[in-house]
């Protein structure tokens, strides 16, 4: 029976987008059954009209399913994907992951498996509190938080709370390099779970 896997993330200069269509990718190729859902943002249009970065990939995030709660019922596996905002989730994902507070007391999503993403300016950007953020998030829904092991990737580091990707000062700097084979090994992992 295949996995059913829910990849949730919010994106507004792509990179946590690129990050999340990579899983998904990797899980496809997999033959899982997985979906890749986007946080509603309505401050998107307008940062794309500040920022040259964020309109890159703004139609295409639009142009994903909204990611809604009722949706990730079926789920079992839930891969949420944040940019890090002051240390914390971004507002719109600190939003989304309020709206799962009806079902906290039914225990909707207790045992459900789960994994977390970041982007980030530099290592002093607070990206491992944004993990952390969502892994209690997670903890307090009742699932079970998938840690990345310390041999992913021969001759990397990542935090054991999930995957980050620095972009730089400007946001410019794409997922490529350590990311990528960091994002194929960790779904293999996750497909044996």
């Amino acid at each position: 029976m295949s996995k059913k896997i829910s990849i949730v993330f919010h994106s507004v200069c792509g990179n946590n987008y690129l990050i999340a269509k990579e899983f998904y990718k990797e899980f496809k190729a997999q033959d899982a059954d997985v979906k890749l859902l986007r946080v509603n943002d309505p401050n998107l249009e307008e940062l794309a009209k500040q920022f040259s970065i964020a309109g890159q990939y703004k139609n295409e995030i639009l142009n994903i399913e909204e990611a809604k709660v009722e949706k990730l019922f079926d789920s079992d596996i839930i891969i949420f994907g944040s940019p890090t905002y002051f240390g914390n989730v971004s507002g719109a994902m600190k939003a989304f992951m309020d709206e799962f507070s009806p079902h906290w007391p039914e225990g909707r999503f207790w045992g459900k498996k789960m994994f977390s993403f970041t982007t980030c300016a530099n290592g002093e950007g607070g990206g491992d509190l944004c993990l952390n953020a969502m892994t209690l998030f997670g903890q307090h829904m009742g699932m079970m938080i998938i840690p990345v092991p310390g041999n992913l990737v021969t001759g990397q580091s990542f935090p054991a709370y999930g995957l980050i990707h620095y972009v730089g000062d400007y946001s410019n700097l794409r997922p490529s390099g350590k990311i990528i084979p960091a994002i194929k090994e960790m779904t293999l992992k996750i497909m044996k779970l």
